[in-house]
């Protein structure tokens, strides 16, 4: 019988979820559900506020709906360290799993040096605490970010040549920087692993490696529940 699993969009915002449909796929192995937080949670999570919020919003209606009894695990598309993951862990021993830590655990597997790319602009010290945090202190394997000036809403609405354009550029920021793995740092870039590397390779630098942490996340979770039923 097919594992379940639940992709979890904590943001209220539809487009986001419409893209990871779009790129996530069942197999034989795996059934997807997808689940959009409700209208009245954050449209995007941007920091701590926000975060805690759609946390509470999406917790209470899960509860509500019984959803916490209907999956085998549960994949929280958010890349942070989100505190819905750490409340679903409280409610049950189901595999729950951030795609943030998805993300890393897999690059850590499959290169030397890994970077993301994220939202916004400027010095994100949230990024870069969380990341310390999940690898339990300063690492040369974390090569550091890329900032695409890009809102979460707007890599699924705005204008695709200038999405284009930002991911590819931050793409190749990091492979300047060394790393041989890039990481898609937000939900809304899922399906983009093609600019990554188109950026790189225009600006000259060898082919890497590009991890969504919602894919990583589905066969993680699929893995753990196998091995809990063995």
């Amino acid at each position: 019988m097919p594992i379940s699993v639940l992709i979890i969009n904590p943001n209220s915002s539809r487009s986001v979820t419409t893209g990871l449909e779009e790129v996530l796929k069942a197999t034989a192995e795996t059934t997807l559900t997808f689940y959009t937080a409700p209208a009245d949670a954050p449209p995007s999570i941007n920091d701590v506020t926000t975060g805690t919020l759609s946390a509470a919003v999406c917790f209470r209606d899960m509860v509500g709906k019984g959803l916490i009894d209907k999956y085998d695990g549960f994949l929280v598309s958010c890349f942070s360290d989100h505190p819905l993951v750490q409340m679903l862990r409280e409610a049950t021993k189901k595999p729950t799993i951030g795609i943030l830590q998805a993300a890393i655990t897999h690059s850590l597997l499959c290169g030397q040096r890994f970077g993301i790319v994220s939202t916004g602009s400027g010095y994100r010290y949230s990024r870069y605490s969380e990341v310390r945090a999940f690898l339990g202190g300063d690492s040369d394997k974390f090569g550091g970010l890329a900032m695409t000036s890009l809102g979460v809403v707007e890599l699924r609405e705005g204008s695709r040549e200038h999405i284009e354009r930002m991911m590819k550029k931050a793409g190749a920021e990091l492979a300047g920087m060394g790393c041989d793995v890039i990481i898609l740092g937000c939900a809304g870039m899922a399906g983009m692993e093609s600019l990554i590397r188109e950026g790189v390779i225009e600006s000259g630098f060898g082919a890497v490696r590009v991890v969504d942490g919602n894919k990583a996340g589905v066969e993680m979770i699929a893995a753990l529940v196998r091995l809990a039923t063995e």
